[in-house]
């Protein structure tokens, strides 16, 4: 076995064959540059990649299959299941730990949605690692690869949260998880996919599916307006269009090379929320240079206004894509925000 340390690279670890078949799906559609950068790069400690490689040895070890095909083609689950005194993975069932609501042992599930802006996948730093930590808590988690990289693109991802849900809830005795008792957890463009999975006109009615009991929304793209705002102030101020790319190629991801304000409406999610609403923990922080923290005091003034229960964590630092977000800020969140998953299911 190989030994990871923080100045291992990206493309090393993904080479190592103890990691296969998972490891193709640590870093998705990336570009040349990061395979040479080492996991320090991103934070060792800060990410929980040691916690989140242990895992994926360990569920191997134990010969448990853990990528599965959802859908189309090129739509994947990673299952992860859970793990420790909160959770019995034996077959007999005997034990009810702290996440068990059936006897049968049967556990609530948590559906896990990598960020990278609709155009790739941040798998390790925000899915593994954190479906490590929901294992560690005693919740089975489910990564989810949906499609990227088109424009337009939606609303396709949200076809693919909608199918693998449905494959789930369908096989839900054979991943030992109670139907209909789930969240959704989203990071960046993934908490945007996360966020419409509430939402009235692309949200799990539309689907016919279960209302989660939460939404678990990290620095959420949720205001397509803010982006907007964001793109007409730099071009004010003299930004270049190379300086607005990334923003633009952003908002043709989410609708089409001939977006405009009015048309991007159709996937924000503030204009389509209403007292149906599942309840929301969010986080994010001040200091994001990639998502403007105003989306989401958009999306916590339009939670108020519907009366949804939810909790924030707003910090003054912390940046962007930090994902467990270790001796930061925001360490510890995920604990918080399991603590109030479970104040819903009371």
């Amino acid at each position: 076995m190989h030994q990871i340390t923080e100045n291992t690279t990206i493309g090393e670890l993904c080479g190592y064959e103890e990691y296969r078949p998972v490891s193709d799906y640590f870093f998705t559609n990336m570009t040349e540059d990061v395979w040479e950068n080492p996991l320090k790069h991103y934070g060792y400690e800060k990410c929980g990649f040691e916690e989140a490689l242990e895992r994926v040895r360990t569920i191997l070890a134990e010969k448990i299959p853990m990528v599965y095909n959802v859908g189309a083609e090129e739509v994947k689950l990673i299952y992860m299941p859970a793990i420790g005194e909160n959770a019995d993975n034996k077959a007999d069932g005997k034990t009810v730990g702290k996440a068990d609501n059936k006897v049968d042992g049967s556990l609530p599930y948590v559906v896990v949605c990598p960020g990278g802006a609709y155009a790739r996948q941040w798998g390790l730093i925000e899915g593994i690692a954190v479906g490590a930590v929901w294992n560690r808590l005693g919740y089975p988690a489910f990564i989810l690869y949906y499609r990227t990289a088109q424009k337009p693109l939606l609303p396709k991802p949200i076809d693919d949260l909608a199918a693998a849900i449905r494959m789930i809830e369908e096989r839900a005795e054979e991943f030992r998880v109670e139907k209909g008792n789930y969240a959704v957890a989203g990071f960046s463009a993934g908490g945007h996919l996360a966020a419409e999975w509430g939402t009235t006109n692309h949200g799990w009615s539309h689907y016919g599916l279960p209302k989660p009991g939460a939404l678990f929304l990290a620095y959420p793209s949720a205001s397509n307006d803010v982006f907007c705002d964001a793109l007409e102030q730099a071009k004010a101020a003299g930004a270049s269009e190379a300086q607005m790319a990334s923003g633009r190629n952003y908002l043709e991801r989410v609708g089409g090379p001939d977006f405009t304000r009015e048309s991007l409406r159709e996937y924000s999610i503030e204009y389509h929320m209403d007292d149906s609403y599942p309840p929301v923990y969010l986080l994010a922080c001040k200091d994001d240079p990639v998502v403007p923290i105003e989306s989401s005091y958009v999306l916590l003034k339009a939670l108020e206004d519907h009366h949804i229960p939810h909790q924030s964590r707003i910090a003054e630092t912390g940046g962007h894509s930090f994902g467990v977000g270790n001796h930061t800020q925001m360490h510890g969140w995920l604990e918080e925000a399991a603590g109030f998953w479970e104040m819903q299911r009371r």
